[in-house]
């Protein structure tokens, strides 16, 4: 899953956070890109079908799966030629950006990010899918997982569908937890538990140097969730950063870089391996436990078959939210300045089917966001999917917030993770001044907008 999915090659992509806040490009950069052969929303020069261009994001597996639905529509729809091509990596992602600035946009995108479509969609970019989903007979809220139609819903109109998904949780090593006395079968499920098994499974040199780490929590965007806080209360329109739940999440964080020595763990993750080779920490023992998604079985399978591993929800404090995860992944839409909207439509109505869904989820090993195929027996019969899939379906799963300014408040996020857990700083100071910086922010776009 931007792409939305994170199976083995859509986790390499690596987002430009704060792009979408420089929407303005040269005029010399918009006219290359309308020259270029590779823009949509054009008729084919000859007599024929209509011609099409849906640009994706993913690649390796997941376009080659792609790569063959686009042309089984094309075999069922001989009125539609459907051209796809990958814009894989920051420069595609950047050329995304230029194509809306200069409204030189194909007729189909899943290179949006979740975490994008507040910010394109308030800026006029996207056309709205509510008619074309009422002509179809279809409605988000009863074929989609709840947070799902959440998150692709901005100011009550859905403007992209996805195909996929993903879940946060826990992965551990069963022969670590078994060497530790721990139980495998009964995995954490609260902090309390979590903290005890990550300072049993750590396990130092005689110089007192790691040799593993039990658990090193990071991603402090998700994490407020199974602390019971956010970062946006839409009834409100309020930021919510420096929330208590917020502060308590920080400071559990924190109590990690106190008591492990953070700068000392950060130097033994230098000596890690990539997480896509068989060298990977959580392969070869130096790590415990680790946050992932679904995508980590296939990580597995690839570079250490021979591992004995487990999974457990998020684990959440006292009065907290019990399986929490946070949503994202890539948002199918349909350009503002797209010129063929109604063939657009048919196909990406087509690609956001229940049989187009099943057999790309299926394939990749993502979960279904369609209600319809998270039921069927193909993914009912897997473990995994069995754990996942009622997480994604709950009332705790979260998508991004519907921000405008969210790309730049989650960099900001960031950036006040590794003040507290790099440089030591207090998390009620630093989530104070992030919310200040925030709202200023937030406020200072929405003059932009709406001068």
């Amino acid at each position: 899953m931007l792409d939305t999915s994170k199976s083995v090659e859509s986790v390499a992509h690596n987002k430009s956070s704060d792009g979408l806040s420089r929407l303005k490009v040269s005029r010399r950069a918009v006219i290359s890109l309308a020259a270029a052969s590779l823009t949509g929303c054009r008729r084919s020069s000859r007599r024929g079908p209509i011609e099409i261009v849906y640009w994706t994001g993913w690649s390796g597996h997941e376009l080659d799966v792609q790569r063959n639905l686009v042309a089984k529509f094309n075999r069922t729809h001989p009125h539609i030629r459907v051209v796809m091509l990958s814009q894989f990596g920051n420069s595609g992602y950047e050329k995304v950006r230029i194509a809306f600035a200069g409204g030189s946009t194909p007729d189909v995108m899943s290179t949006v990010w979740a975490d994008e479509l507040a910010a394109y969609a308030m800026r006029d970019v996207l056309r709205p899918l509510d008619s074309y989903l009422k002509s179809s007979h279809r409605d988000v809220t009863k074929e989609y997982m709840p947070g799902i139609a959440r998150m692709i819903t901005i100011g009550g109109r859905v403007f992209g569908l996805t195909v996929s998904s993903s879940t946060n949780f826990i992965a551990f090593n069963r022969a670590i937890f078994e060497e530790c006395g721990l139980d495998p079968d009964h995995p954490p499920v609260s902090i309390e538990q979590l903290d005890s098994a990550a300072r049993k499974c750590t396990a130092y040199d005689s110089s007192g140097n790691f040799i593993r780490y039990g658990f090193r929590p990071a991603d402090l965007s998700m994490w407020v969730y199974p602390f019971g806080g956010s970062w946006y209360d839409e009834q409100t329109g309020t930021i919510t950063a420096n929330s208590p739940q917020n502060v308590s999440a920080l400071k559990w964080m924190a109590s990690y870089a106190q008591q492990y020595n953070m700068r000392q763990m950060q130097a033994f993750s230098t000596t890690f391996g990539s997480s896509s080779t068989p060298n990977g920490p959580f392969y070869v023992g130096k790590t415990a436990m680790e946050s992932t998604g679904e995508w980590e079985r296939a990580f597995v399978k690839r570079y250490a078959p021979q591992l004995k591993w487990g999974w457990f929800s998020l684990p959440y404090p006292a009065g907290g939210r019990q399986r929490a995860t946070t949503l994202d992944g890539s948002i199918f839409v349909i350009p503002a300045a797209c010129k063929h909207p109604d063939e657009a439509w048919e196909f990406l109505n087509w690609m956001t089917s229940h049989d187009a869904v099943k057999t790309f989820c299926w394939s990749i090993k993502n979960v279904p966001p369609l209600l319809s195929v998270s039921r069927d027996p193909l993914f009912q019969s897997d473990p995994l999917f069995r754990f996942t899939i009622p997480i994604q379906q709950g009332p705790a799963a979260f998508g991004p917030p519907p921000l405008v300014t969210w790309t730049m408040l989650k960099s900001a996020i960031g950036r006040a993770e590794d003040s507290v857990m790099l440089g030591g700083e207090d998390p009620v100071r630093v989530l104070n001044r992030l919310q200040d910086e925030s709202v200023r922010q937030l406020r200072r776009t929405m003059e932009e907008l709406h001068p």
